[in-house]
């Protein structure tokens, strides 16, 4: 019994001697994470300084105008878009020599879109009573719109000559400094308004007037139906063959070179845009850094009862950006009072592929480290920002996109 015993412990004693003991895994690893406080610093050579072209700029802080950033939508300004329609009932053809444009091509003053081919003519030489009457009725047409075109265009005349004398009178009481500038923006914008309707109503009249009405036999000379003036053929109502009646609309012509950017604004927003002073518009493209002056014009008030919102206007040239109507842009307004900010070059400011901005500062003789900044806007070939290196900190612009490429790996 006692000689068992012995044996399994010593067994026993044995194993447990000669076990080693398990590690058990740990749950989680802490990984150490960079930090933009210590990110990596870049020394450079005096050659591949040289050779990179690096130039530098101080920070600066100067008081410039606050703005704030909204969405604007393009638009065609009033009197800019001109409608053509039938001026008496006909049949469409094809211009002599050409074919008819298509929605979206360019077209010039005077170029003809359709060949009209009035439906005044019997089918017979000998007319029924009922052709007769249709005949006298075409005839009396014919007349009534052209006196009726007549007393558009003498109408036209009168309103311009009345908004001649208004505009010369606000600019003479604004001389006077008994006027103000608001009311030359209105006289100037009724003036091109009461222009552009009577360019309308003598295109409409030259056209009544290339009608013949032969009054024996009802006959009518085709004549060609042109662009009133130089834009872009916007709509195409009507289509080769096909017969209108008087006063169907053909076609309509827009002018692009000065575009109105519509900009609702929150109404107790208001009072603090400063509307009287020049917009700064982008395009939605964060890439895309170019921005255009937009100037204040005066048009009739709009808002929105269920957004809140109401409207301001600028207009901006279309051959700066290429806009297009109803695109939505980025509108920088000028907000009342000025404020002191920290300003670099806009050639300095670098983004990353989540939109950050950021910019490379010197922080010793041949070394330089990237910064975080806050881009505020741009102004002037300047960046406005909100936060960023202090004051005299010098900041690369030539030779920062070098400086981000050699810190990524995608530099040479």
């Amino acid at each position: 019994m006692i000689l068992l015993l012995t044996v399994v412990c010593s067994v026993g004693c044995q194993k447990h001697g000669d076990s080693k003991p398990v590690k058990s895994e740990k749950p989680a690893t802490l990984v150490s994470v960079p930090q933009e406080t210590n990110l990596l610093a870049i020394q450079l050579t005096p050659k591949a300084e040289q050779r990179l072209g690096i130039t530098t700029s101080p920070v600066t802080r100067q008081s410039i105008q606050r703005r704030r950033t909204y969405g604007g939508i393009v638009m065609i300004p009033p009197g800019q878009s001109i409608i053509v329609s039938a001026p008496l009932a006909g049949t469409l053809a094809s211009p002599d020599g050409g074919e008819i444009p298509v929605p979206g091509s360019k077209v010039e003053a005077g170029q003809a879109v359709f060949k009209f081919i009035p439906l005044l003519s019997p089918d017979r030489n000998v007319p029924s009573p009922a052709e007769r009457i249709q005949m006298a009725n075409a005839r009396a047409s014919l007349v009534s719109s052209q006196l009726l075109a007549e007393g558009d265009v003498n109408r036209g005349k009168a309103e311009v000559e009345a908004a001649n004398v208004a505009l010369e009178r606000a600019k003479q009481l604004l001389t006077d400094r008994v006027g103000s500038q608001k009311a030359v923006d209105e006289a100037v914008a009724a003036k091109e308004i009461a222009q552009k309707s009577l360019e309308a109503a003598q295109q409409r009249k030259s056209l009544l007037d290339q009608l013949s009405l032969d009054s024996e036999g009802g006959n009518a000379t085709p004549f060609e139906i042109t662009a009133p003036e130089t834009g872009v053929l916007r709509n195409l109502s009507s289509a080769r063959g096909q017969a209108v009646g008087a006063g169907e609309v053909l076609f309509e012509v827009i002018n692009m070179e000065n575009c109105w950017i519509r900009v609702p604004v929150y109404v107790g927003e208001l009072p603090d845009i400063d509307a009287g002073a020049d917009a700064f518009v982008s395009s939605l493209d964060v890439e895309q850094q170019t921005s255009f002056t937009a100037t204040p014009v005066t048009a009739p008030p709009t808002a929105d009862a269920i957004s809140s919102t109401a409207d301001l206007y600028y207009k901006l040239p279309s051959a700066q950006g290429n806009w297009r109507p109803g695109q939505r842009l980025s509108v920088s307004l000028p907000l009342q009072g000025e404020s002191e900010s920290l300003i670099v070059p806009a050639a300095a400011i670098l983004h990353d592929v989540d939109g950050g901005t950021w910019v490379y500062m010197q922080t010793a003789e041949h070394e330089f480290r990237r910064q975080r900044v806050s881009l505020r806007f741009l102004q002037g070939g300047l960046a406005v920002l909100a936060s960023g290196p202090d004051v005299e900190t010098p900041v690369v612009v030539d030779g920062a996109a070098e400086l981000f490429g050699t810190e990524f790996g995608t530099g040479k």
